[in-house]
């Protein structure tokens, strides 16, 4: 349900309510059709008020292709929302899925946004995120039971990507990258470029987060920030020593064979933490990483931790 679904019906019982209180008893007739149409629409109201309520997300453009409050141009407009609306999917999936690839279909999670009216303010459109699905058993969720819903997480990753990208913050940006993967940030860049191509900016706002792109210096920053060339990931295999893992926070930090020390957050793959710390804190291991490097910046993800000996029979 939308909240202007849910405001629609609480409009009218409260018009059926004036109507009924302005009506005098003696008009008997009247007063029973208004009493049945104000019962159906209580219980209609009481119906839809049990159901979680669907997400707004307004989101305006501007620049070359918009005329005012009055015109958008086709092309861009449809180009623009299938990449914005592909880039917030990308970035679920991310943190849905553990086989995330380069390329191919992303995996489904049964819920995309979706256009339900205009937007006000300039040109533009308002999106609605719908209610979670029950689990299809096409996806098994990564995010634990107590983390926010993936797709709200994801809009929110979204916008901080693009605000961290247009104050060249690479450390913020590291730190989000890490979460997702480097395909979900191509995806954010190639909304910006579809932006950049046609001389255009644009403002979205969630759940009362807002991000802009009011500028064609604001979307060059994000074109420079998020290139293909500059994000790299890799997985690394290395032997040491898990001085500490914090289970709530997922951090982690290890001593390596070599004396180097490194540390980082634990991958969501793993999924009993609290087991994982008391197997392997404190104890030697061949731990595996994924490496994610936004230029110089390198941020660790800890996936696995294994017998040493493993590697030295291989």
């Amino acid at each position: 349900m939308s909240s202007k679904e849910r405001d629609f019906m609480r409009s009218e019982v409260t018009t059926l309510e004036g109507l009924l209180s302005g009506l005098s008893v003696d008009r008997i007739i009247e007063r029973i059709g208004i009493e049945e149409r104000l019962r159906q629409a209580r219980e209609r109201l009481a119906a839809f008020e049990t159901k979680p309520l669907a997400k707004s997300l307004p989101i305006t453009f501007r620049g070359a292709p918009v005329e005012g409050m009055r015109s958008i141009d086709a092309g861009f407009a449809s180009a623009a929302l299938k990449a914005f609306i592909k880039a917030t999917d990308t970035v679920t999936a991310s943190l849905m899925s553990d086989e995330l690839k380069s390329r191919g279909r992303l995996p489904s999670a049964g819920r995309s946004l979706r256009i339900i009216d205009m937007a006000h303010g300039s040109f533009g459109f308002e999106l609605e995120l719908p209610p979670p699905v029950a689990d299809s058993g096409q996806m098994q969720p990564r995010v634990l039971v107590e983390e926010p819903d993936p797709y709200v997480l994801a809009i929110e990753t979204t916008f901080a990507l693009i605000r961290g990208a247009v104050s060249s913050d690479d450390r913020s940006l590291s730190d989000l990258i890490v979460e997702i993967h480097p395909r979900a940030a191509a995806t954010i860049c190639a909304f910006a470029k579809v932006l950049s191509d046609h001389e255009a900016g644009f403002a979205a706002e969630f759940e009362g987060k807002r991000v802009q792109l009011n500028e064609p210096a604001d979307v060059q920053r994000v074109l420079n920030a998020l290139k293909k060339e500059d994000i790299r990931e890799q997985t690394e295999e290395q032997v040491g020593v898990l001085l500490g893992i914090l289970p709530d926070s997922r951090l982690f930090e290890c001593r390596l064979t070599d004396r180097r020390l490194i540390s980082g957050k634990i991958d969501r793959g793993v999924r009993d933490i609290r087991a994982f710390k008391t197997t392997w804190e404190n104890n030697e291991a061949l731990l595996t990483f994924r490496v994610v490097s936004v230029r110089e910046n390198q941020r660790f993800i800890l996936t696995a931790a294994t017998d040493p000996n493993r590697r030295t029979n291989a």
